[in-house]
């Protein structure tokens, strides 16, 4: 699967459609306005030359959001150095609605989650294209 920036500077690629998608509420995700999907860092070809987001408002953040310093379009994040871990997060929102028909949605609570246990999903998944809708 390949999507483009709206600008078309940045180009991200992913070795094959993802099983589900998320969407997180917590105040970075929302913010950015991305819905993810989830592959180890060496799977993702990303061409162009992003810009870097780091929170300043959490200790420690563990991710860092990249988009285009063009366009202003969220495309991924890939985690800090000192989270050490191997996933990072494409913005499926960069591809069209109809090449994630059939993809289960989870919606997982990010306002409630603390950063240390597993988050918890604020509502049941669903199907893209039979009970959930991507506008």
């Amino acid at each position: 699967m390949r999507a483009v920036c709206p600008c078309g500077a940045i180009a991200i690629t992913l070795p094959q459609r993802p099983t589900s998608v998320t969407f997180c509420d917590c105040s970075l995700c929302r913010k950015l306005g991305a819905i993810w999907s989830y592959y180890p860092k060496a799977a993702v070809a990303v061409t162009g030359l992003t810009h870097v987001f780091t929170r300043s408002d959490v200790e420690n953040p563990s991710v860092e959001a990249h988009f285009c310093g063009t366009c202003g379009a969220t495309t991924h994040w890939q985690p800090t150095a000192s989270n050490g871990n191997d996933r990072m997060g494409a913005n499926m929102r960069l591809f069209q609605p109809e090449d994630l028909t059939g993809i289960e949605a989870r919606f997982m609570d990010g306002i409630g989650w603390d950063g240390r246990s597993s988050p918890r999903e604020r509502r049941p998944s669903g199907i893209i294209g039979k009970d959930v809708v991507i506008a």
